[in-house]
């Protein structure tokens, strides 16, 4: 008998855990947000440019990554990436210009759209994006996946990103402190 009048108890409280645990989850990707700065020398070469400022806006299931990179002082651009976190979404984001190793003859597919899923991992400290895309070359459009995460220090001062391209063989690794 005792232990049926306790099942109802476990249930609420295995229901006040819950809650209280996804409140949690959902305030943590809060600790992404904010501008980064790119260590150069820590990080894969992202030439030609020279500098990179990272800015992560996050309002409810929504994220924004706007990437600021630099050539010398007069070669500015912008590379802005919206996304659901729901890990379902597939966002659509224009994009102009191929900016990532753009002295090889290479340049954005012809539909100029990447197609972005994203979601928080790890209790909202890893932030991980799926993107696909059509590069174009001499031969014609060629699709392009991307895997990016973007994981945060336990002391929230570093941001490390992982990315893995379908088109090398080698990861990038970049090092970002918080502005």
């Amino acid at each position: 008998m005792k232990i049926r009048l306790l099942s109802p108890w476990f249930a609420c409280l295995g229901l006040v855990l819950g809650s209280s645990l996804s409140v949690a989850a959902a305030d943590a990707p809060s600790g992404l947000a904010g501008t980064w700065t790119l260590d150069v020398a820590r990080s894969t070469p992202i030439r030609p440019w020279d500098q990179e400022t990272l800015t992560i806006a996050v309002t409810g299931d929504t994220a924004t990554v706007t990437r600021h990179l630099a050539w010398g002082t007069d070669r500015k651009v912008d590379d802005t990436t919206t996304l659901k976190t729901d890990g379902k979404t597939s966002t659509a984001n224009p994009v102009g210009y191929w900016l990532d190793t753009w002295y090889t003859n290479v340049y954005i597919g012809t539909d100029h759209q990447k197609h972005v899923t994203g979601e928080w991992l790890d209790g909202g400290r890893v932030l991980k994006l799926e993107t696909n895309l059509a590069l174009e070359g001499q031969q014609g459009d060629h699709a392009v996946h991307i895997y990016d995460e973007f994981r945060l220090s336990a002391d929230g001062r570093t941001l490390k990103l992982y990315e893995l391209r379908s088109t090398r063989d080698e990861p990038l690794v970049y090092f970002f402190t918080r502005q």
